[in-house]
């Protein structure tokens, strides 16, 4: 389903500002400002190293950069953030399934 979805946005606020934060089944994570069809950011899904949240609005991402291996921390907030987790696990878990079909086996007790 979420290879066939392909890409989910949501409507976050970064650094006081509205953008959208786009989960791409190829390019991973990215962040977009207004129009602009350049990302302020972006990871790939494999560069995801932790996340946290406030149980509300607030979420922590926190990626490894490639090249420096240094861990960047990007803050957004979501008026629907279960929904962004929820998609956000999907992807994750439909991208570990597609590497290692197993994987989903080795979840069920």
């Amino acid at each position: 389903a979420v290879m066939k979805l392909g890409n989910k946005t949501f409507t976050v606020s970064s650094n006081g500002k509205t953008a959208g934060l786009t989960l791409d089944w190829n390019l991973g994570f990215s962040l977009h400002e207004g129009d602009l069809k350049t990302p302020v950011w972006q990871y790939k899904f494999s560069q995801l190293r932790g996340s946290s949240d406030d149980g509300k609005s607030k979420l922590k991402l926190h990626f490894q950069d490639i090249e420096s291996k240094a861990i960047e921390t990007k803050e957004l907030e979501c008026s629907i953030l279960q929904s962004l987790l929820f998609c956000m696990h999907a992807f994750l878990t439909a991208k570990v399934a597609s590497v290692d079909p197993g994987f989903l086996c080795s979840m069920i007790p």
